[in-house]
């Protein structure tokens, strides 16, 4: 998995879990439901992570190995930050650390 990649999959899973959470607060609004946004946002962010990451081991039939493991934890972790902290903040510190390993 490629340091390109793995910021696409974040773009990914970042809108899908901005649409979802959305859809889920509509639905809890209507009912009355009190909750955590940014709770929900980290739990929905981890879940379509995974999700994502299964699908994409599946699809491409790549052995999951401590590499792509810690690739994969790497992109769950990434992602809750997007969704407790946002997208631009996540991606600035990913390029400030790219540049510090050059």
């Amino acid at each position: 998995m490629t340091m390109e990649f793995l910021i696409i999959a974040l773009f990914v899973v970042s809108i899908l879990t901005n649409l979802t959470v959305e859809g889920i607060k509509k639905l809890l609004d209507k009912k009355s439901v009190d909750y955590s946004s940014n709770v929900m946002a980290a739990v929905t962010s981890v879940v379509i992570s995974v999700a994502l990451s299964a699908g994409y081991l599946i699809y491409t039939e790549t052995m999951l190995n401590a590499k792509i493991g810690v690739e994969l934890i790497a992109l769950a972790y990434l992602s809750f930050l997007v969704a407790t902290n946002g997208y631009d903040k996540v991606i600035q510190a990913i390029k400030q650390i790219k540049q510090i390993g050059k």
